[in-house]
């Protein structure tokens, strides 16, 4: 009795304790129903925590936050969450869970919008900082190809009677330059306000030659060598493909000196998946490049060139929209290359993962080691309908997978001690119910083993909910 009736008062002096604060907390009994609220939970609830006592959880929360927060609190989790709460309203908060006396869980809640409100200033500012950055370098880039065409038009119209070939060589000249134009601020537009991909089956080596011929005489100064076999296909948006194209070639020409060979070759399988590869004898990438390739409006302080840095990310973006990948590398025998993949229809449309039955919200495993990635990460599956866990180490990962199921890991490539490749190829060795569940992310141009699922960063909610779709 003694002891039972020394547990009422720590109880009752905890309870006292939680009233004291400012933010809203609730007691929850073993089976997960509220009974206590203090002070500022009554404020927020107002009628419906005084008619609250007794329900689940859930009464108070939308379906999903209940049931997962109830789950917690049953389970005996202590600790910060790693994601959101939604209230019915759709009011996010975050929380912890204190397991104190009496087989009671308390659930100490804090409003996000506030935090949100501000961390959305810093990025528009982010934002504004990186367009001003790109708007200069975008002028630097139009005024060289405008100069010329302006040039070349006042010298056509002061030499009224030049030679014929004169003069269409001047318009050739003309015509080239207006489509450099076009095509950077098609770049913009996709940037701006991308748009789905529409694929079909095309001819590669018809798709490739239309835009060497589009870009006439930039690539005039490289020896291009094709080799693309004539009954090769791809299958992806035909505008969206050609912009690829046009961005890629130019861009490995422009790391290039006079009279290097620039190879464009292909291979093709059975699904009608493509891969085509873009080598150059000479030259080299820029390792910023190599060693993150961002959205001009991520914040970056290396120089944005609009001529290779925007064209490979708008490059990347519409790969990964087609369920594709894309990686550039410097050969170490000389030279440089960068490949891009394209599925075919089959591989598009078949699940990229091996069925493990269609349910609402999976609990996902993130593993990245940059915690404000993970917890964005961890917010997108939470607005995608998943609970998150993240850790920050493969290590992390494997000791977690020994204790705790989860139905996905996603997980980045660069992490300390092992690397997320190896790490997701152990996990798949000894789960084996995993091994068609994983997922690599990366910010690197990096190339992943055949059959592994990526997404390359900066990726969307858009794009990671395609993923997971597959899945399903």
């Amino acid at each position: 009795m003694d002891d039972a009736k020394e547990q009422q008062e720590r109880l009752q002096t905890v309870k006292h304790l939680f009233n004291g604060l400012q933010d809203p907390v609730l007691g929850v009994d073993g089976e997960g129903n509220l009974q206590f609220f203090n002070g500022a939970a009554l404020r927020l609830w107002g009628g419906a925590a005084t008619a609250g006592e007794g329900l689940p959880l859930s009464a108070l929360f939308d379906s999903e936050s209940g049931s997962a927060l109830g789950a917690l609190c049953a389970k005996g989790f202590e600790g910060v969450g790693e994601s959101s709460v939604s209230l019915k309203g759709g009011r996010k908060m975050s929380f912890s869970v204190s397991q104190l006396v009496g087989g009671m869980a308390f659930v100490v809640l804090r409003d996000n919008s506030r935090r949100e409100h501000l961390e959305e200033e810093l990025r528009d500012a982010r934002r504004m900082a990186s367009v001003g950055r790109l708007a200069a370098e975008i002028a630097h880039e139009i005024n060289n190809p405008l100069a010329v065409i302006q040039g070349r038009l006042e010298m056509l119209r002061a030499i009224p009677d030049m030679d014929a070939a004169k003069r269409e060589r001047h318009l050739d000249i003309v015509d080239q330059h207006s489509k450099r134009v076009a095509r950077i601020v098609q770049n913009l537009q996709i940037f701006a306000r991308p748009r789905k991909p529409e694929p079909e089956q095309l001819s590669l080596l018809d798709t490739v030659s239309q835009s060497i011929d589009n870009l006439g005489r930039r690539l005039e100064r490289v020896q291009l060598v094709l080799d693309i076999p004539p009954e090769a296909t791809i299958y992806a948006d035909a505008e969206l493909l050609a912009l690829v194209w046009e961005n890629l070639l130019v861009s490995t020409a422009n790391i290039m000196g006079s009279g290097v060979a620039l190879g464009v070759n292909a291979i093709t399988d059975e699904t009608g998946s493509s891969r085509v590869r873009i080598v150059c004898e000479a030259g080299g990438w820029p390792e910023e490049l190599l060693g993150e390739l961002r959205s001009p409006y991520s914040g970056g302080s290396y120089r944005v060139d609009p001529g290779r840095g925007l064209a490979l990310a708008i490059s990347w973006g519409i790969v990964q929209d087609h369920g594709g990948w894309m990686t550039a590398e410097n050969e170490a025998t000389g030279g440089a290359s960068i490949e891009a993949y394209f599925p075919g229809p089959v591989a598009s449309t078949e699940a990229a993962f091996s069925a493990v039955g269609a349910k609402p919200g999976w609990d996902v495993l993130v593993v990245d080691d940059d915690e404000v990635m993970a917890e964005t990460v961890a917010w997108m599956l939470h607005s995608l309908g998943h609970r998150a866990t993240a850790v920050h180490s493969a290590e992390d990962a494997l000791a977690r997978l020994d204790h705790t199921a989860f139905d996905v890991v996603l997980s980045d490539q660069r992490l300390p001690g092992m690397n997320g490749e190896a790490m997701l190829a152990l996990i798949q060795s000894q789960w084996p119910d995993m091994a068609s569940r994983t997922i690599l992310t990366s910010g690197l141009l990096h190339r992943p083993r055949p059959g592994q699922v990526y997404l390359q960063k900066p990726f969307s909610s858009a794009q990671l909910k395609a993923v997971f779709e597959k899945i399903q």
